[in-house]
């Protein structure tokens, strides 16, 4: 009989699980990473300019107010009777994810609930009054995902998390406000304006969450492909869209243009899809000086680092945020 090797087997056995360890593991916090506004220092500041927007817009603070103190606690309460909680015992991969992710994105240890697989692969983040803060995943992503790409993932949540995204996504299960719909006549009613305001936030806050993906893996250079690899399973994006075509050449080959090309001669638009901004944003922040304070532990010397100000202004490019500002 052959001996297996358990430590390949089992994700749990490389878990430090001494007190001191789980002492950490609670106390943790990323007050260092702060900056003006209570925003955190790797987010895109596109998506904080959106959701300022979006705050001034009528009738948002009292969505928001029933978002948070109601609707988000009668979901968790729902989810806290139907599903599994990861653990050493069940989907222990997932468990391992977000114990890694805790730690690298400076948080406390989060529950991931795991729900049954139904239509179609889901995860999301909830954080309302009154409830634990907590990651919710369908089990197909539980049990077909690597442990870098659930890195990656959770990690995406723990950045909606830090970022305070959870009532702006929940926005979209009210009657008028839908993903992928911006309306025109934004003069016509509150919640047409409110829709259009949202839908134009989605793409900045996917770029807040992916880099905290990136500051999530083992390896951020490799987001691109781990963020294919992702998209090729199936798993919708934050509009709903699958998109298995990708070709990994193929972007790569986009952003060393789009890379070259100085600012003042870049033209977006329409010329890339969300896919390639959101891997373009992505991989600039891969060779970001922010991205270097959060991973210490890896190895700069053969980057060539940027500030942030440099990449942002490639990035709202990316988003749109010029033409976003003028409605």
């Amino acid at each position: 009989m052959s001996v297996s090797n358990t430590t390949n087997e089992n994700p749990l056995l490389e878990i430090n699980t001494s007190f001191r360890a789980y002492l950490d593991a609670r106390t943790r916090t990323y007050t260092d990473h702060i900056i003006s506004g209570g925003r955190l220092d790797y987010s895109f500041d596109g998506d904080f300019a959106a959701r300022s927007k979006i705050n001034t817009i009528p009738g948002w603070s009292k969505m928001y107010k029933t978002i948070t103190t109601q609707d988000i606690p009668a979901m968790f309460k729902r989810l806290f009777q139907s599903c599994d909680v990861a653990s050493s015992v069940l989907y222990p991969a997932a468990f391992k994810a977000a114990a890694v992710c805790s730690e690298r994105m400076q948080l406390s240890v989060l529950p991931v609930f795991v729900k049954k697989a139904k239509d179609k692969p889901e995860i999301f983040s909830l954080a309302g009054e009154g409830i634990e803060t907590c990651i919710v995943m369908s089990s197909d992503i539980a049990e077909m995902c690597t442990p870098q790409e659930l890195n990656y993932l959770i990690g995406c949540e723990f950045g909606r998390l830090q970022n305070k995204h959870a009532a702006y996504n929940f926005a979209f299960t009210y009657p008028g406000i839908r993903r992928g719909s911006t309306g025109e006549n934004l003069a016509a009613s509150e919640t047409r304006e409110l829709n259009y305001n949202l839908n134009a936030w989605i793409l900045p806050a996917d770029m807040t969450a992916d880099r905290a993906g990136i500051i999530c893996l083992d390896v951020p250079s490799d987001f691109a492909k781990i963020y294919l690899s992702v998209r090729s399973k199936l798993i919708p994006d934050s509009f709903g869209d699958v998109n298995t075509s990708l070709s990994l050449d193929e972007i790569l080959d986009k952003y060393d243009e789009f890379n070259m090309t100085p600012v003042r001669a870049l033209v977006v638009g329409d010329n890339y899809s969300r896919d390639e901004k959101r891997i373009f944003s992505g991989l600039e922040f891969a060779s970001c000086e922010v991205l270097y304070n959060w991973r210490p532990d890896l190895d700069k010397t053969s980057v060539h680092l940027t500030n942030k100000q440099a990449i942002e202004i490639r990035c709202e490019l990316l988003a749109g945020m010029d033409r976003f500002a003028e409605v």
